[in-house]
């Protein structure tokens, strides 16, 4: 019996969004990087600048002597279907529905929550993903029923529990406006049910899942939310909505005499993770995410009151162009095909006095004939490439975990054990400064997924990595 994987995601390699209209975006004046107005963000020409002093136009001089990355903001908020509609029919419902919804959330009347948030960096044309997932291993075939009527699992396949994005932005040449392609994704386990051939007998476990998923091209103006998908919640009478808020960030050019004339040294990168309470580090992205130096002065007085926790830090020293893994954490092993029970056979006596009759055969147990490894903990694969005072990096951090086998109460005992594996993981590449500090994204652990009754934790992790010269 082998267990089979299922991504359930969609894949938009190469849609076109020209004729793509503009979705509806919220009239709300700026308080963070990631919130503009709508109308001098159109207004800005190719060669001015943000609020903050960088240029982000790709045609003049100054920008396109510097990389530019794409920040990617997820925001999903939940809250009753009739509230939702009331806002959509107030005065300027559909535009000012995302600052209702920060109002909301920030009040803390239960109006409105925050049941997730994830950031992102990447470049323009660049396919990104992110995974905030259990991997739930399921049964999918099973052997011819015994006397009694019971069967036994033969096949597994696995399918993602947990929130899963995919997306590729594209800058246009003016730097005005993003071409983007995304399909979001959240599944929920909503546990086994029995499945009976004959309802007399016991049947076998078959699983219900909540399904939500979106998919769609569209064109963004950069920091200014765009409502991307309005999916069922997990609550009767709820709805979700998720915004995704891009932001460019031109990074600044160093100053000629802090560039040195060679870079064929060693490069040394440190990668960490820090946790902290949603709503908090959801503050810290909405007013730092373009400055990972900033953010992590944020947290250092919130580490030391425990407030918030380091949960890894490696270092990788590498060269320019070597493709370089970091790993740490125990192995886990565990069962992927196995041999049902066998019933007993009773002697056989011969028809024959010369020819000796068959004996007995006793019953046999369940066990295990083949079995697969699972590296959990810690791991980094990245790839560094100068270019003069720049490192471009193409990475894929990841965080595994297990805490149980997968437990439901018409999952029968008999039944193989089944791993529960938790995957954070982030696939990107992004352009830094050497030498300084940069914010990644979230690194973030799955929410409510309903595997093994697994809740959502309200945590956020921050991802940062430190490029310095040897």
């Amino acid at each position: 019996m082998k267990i089979r994987s299922r991504r359930c995601f969609c894949l938009f390699l190469h849609l076109a969004c020209a004729g793509t209209s503009l979705l509806h975006a919220q009239q709300e004046k700026p308080k963070d990087p990631f919130i503009k107005d709508k109308k001098v963000a159109a207004a800005v020409p190719a060669s001015g600048k943000e609020t903050g002093g960088e240029p982000y136009g790709a045609g003049n001089g100054a920008a396109a002597a510097s990389p530019q990355n794409v920040q990617c903001l997820i925001e999903s908020f939940t809250l009753p279907q009739a509230d939702y509609a009331a806002l959509l029919d107030a005065p300027e419902g559909h535009d000012r529905l995302h600052a209702h919804l920060l109002a909301a959330v920030r009040a803390g009347t239960g109006a409105a929550r925050l049941d997730a948030c994830h950031l992102i960096t990447t470049k323009s044309g660049t396919r990104s993903t992110f995974e905030s997932v259990d991997e739930l291993i399921y049964p999918t075939e099973w052997t011819p029923a015994d006397r009694a009527g019971v069967q036994y699992p033969t096949a597994f396949e696995m399918r993602q529990m947990g929130d899963v994005f995919e997306f590729e932005a594209t800058l246009d040449a003016e730097g005005r406006t993003l071409a983007v392609t995304q399909a979001f994704k959240r599944d929920r386990f909503l546990g086994f049910r029995p499945y009976k051939a004959d309802t007399t007998l016991k049947g076998i476990p078959v699983m219900d899942v909540l399904s939500r998923n979106s998919s769609s091209a569209c064109r963004m103006l950069p920091g200014y939310p765009t409502l991307i998908a309005t999916l069922k919640d997990a609550q009767p009478g709820g709805i979700m909505l998720v915004y995704a808020t891009l932001q460019v960030v031109t990074l600044p050019a160093p100053a000629p005499k802090a560039v040195p004339e060679t870079r064929q040294g060693n490069l040394i990168l440190t990668a960490r993770v820090i946790s902290v309470d949603r709503m908090k580090g959801w503050e810290l992205l909405k007013k730092h995410a373009a400055d990972g130096a900033a953010c992590l002065a944020a947290l250092k007085p919130m580490l030391a009151q425990k407030e918030a926790a380091l949960e890894h830090i490696a270092t990788i020293t590498t060269q320019s162009g070597v493709r370089s893994l970091h790993e740490s954490g125990l192995i886990h092993t565990y069962g992927t095909e196995f041999s049902p029970p066998t019933e007993g056979v009773p002697a056989q006596p011969g028809d024959n006095p010369k020819k000796p009759g068959t004996p007995a055969r006793p019953p046999g147990l369940a066990g295990t004939t083949a079995q697969e490894q699972r590296g959990t903990g810690f791991r980094l694969e990245l790839e560094p490439t100068v270019e003069g005072p720049f490192v471009h990096l193409t990475l894929a951090p990841e965080n595994v975990s297990i805490t149980s086998n997968l437990k439901d109460k018409n999952y029968d005992e008999h039944y193989p054990e089944l791993p529960l594996f938790s995957v954070q993981k982030t696939t990107t590449g992004y352009a830094q400064v050497i030498g300084t500090t940069y914010l990644i994204g979230t690194l973030n652990p799955p929410g409510d997924t309903g595997a093994n009754e697994h809740k959502d934790d309200g945590r956020i992790w921050l991802l940062f990595m430190d490029v310095n010269p040897e």
